[in-house]
């Protein structure tokens, strides 16, 4: 029976990570987006500190907007809505997520906005024929979505630590006598 019961709890946190993998996807998309949209469509970036404010607003919106409630909701199925319970995932949410923010802002600011980490660079390949090039393939990149990138890999890690062992516990899960009680009170 403990084999069983091992399975299915291993089980559930696979679950649970995938969940986690879908939601962050799309967080990711969309602060992608916006940060795309905001580098490409505004100049913003012209300003000395313009991509950490690009990063800023980008990490607002996904984060604070979006992900709180995805993640609350459907990667930890942590469903009390008691204004306890809620402003304490949500200002633990939020402090964890501006502690990532830091050490992307901090990344751009440093690479981006001092360094001038923002320019085109090719990626590809040379066809060298006897010593000399005869043509080549590859895509153009800005450094700015290589660093974006690369703050991508440490924020996740971290947030996903965060949210499992410290935002959304076991705890504050509501059984079915609790969540009958919450629904009552509101009503």
């Amino acid at each position: 029976m403990s084999k069983i019961s091992n399975f299915l709890k291993e089980k559930k946190g696979l679950a649970e990570f995938l969940r986690y993998l879908i939601i962050g996807f799309s967080t990711t998309f969309l602060n992608w987006g916006i940060s795309i949209a905001l580098k490409e469509l505004t100049n913003l970036d012209e300003n000395k500190i313009g991509n950490t404010i690009i990063v800023t607003i980008a990490w607002a919106i996904s984060t604070v907007c979006f992900a709180f409630w995805m993640y609350k909701f459907f990667v930890f199925r942590s469903k009390s809505m008691k204004s306890n319970i809620l402003w304490k995932e949500f200002i633990g949410f939020t402090g964890a997520r501006l502690l990532t923010w830091g050490v992307e802002a901090l990344t751009f600011f440093v690479f981006c906005d001092m360094l001038d980490f923002d320019h085109i660079i090719r990626i590809g390949f040379i066809r060298m024929v006897d010593g000399v090039a005869q043509g080549s393939w590859g895509i153009d990149v800005r450094e700015y979505y290589i660093v974006k990138f690369g703050a991508l890999v440490i924020t996740t890690i971290v947030n996903y630590i965060f949210s499992k062992l410290v935002i959304f516990k076991k705890g504050q899960k509501l059984s079915l006598e609790e969540v009958e009680k919450d629904e009552g009170e509101e009503g």
